[in-house]
């Protein structure tokens, strides 16, 4: 079975690790009222944020654009 996590992580090259505050996605499941795949969160933690592909992007619920 393919680990989609590991292949992704190993497309994008090292983490940067510029997030890492679990209250932040605290915030947001509580605006939303729903959990986001744990997969997404690790990627999310690890990259954002980030623009791939000229098309995708992704953001932490810990910057600026986020918060108030």
């Amino acid at each position: 079975m393919t680990d989609y996590l590991a292949a992704t992580m190993a497309m994008l090259g090292p983490a940067q690790d510029r997030f890492a505050e679990p209250s932040a996605w605290d915030r947001l499941y509580a605006d939303l009222g729903v959990r986001l795949p744990a997969d997404y969160r690790v990627i999310v933690d690890a990259y954002a944020p980030i623009q791939l592909n000229g098309h995708l992007y992704l953001s932490h619920p810990a910057t600026e654009r986020w918060c108030d």
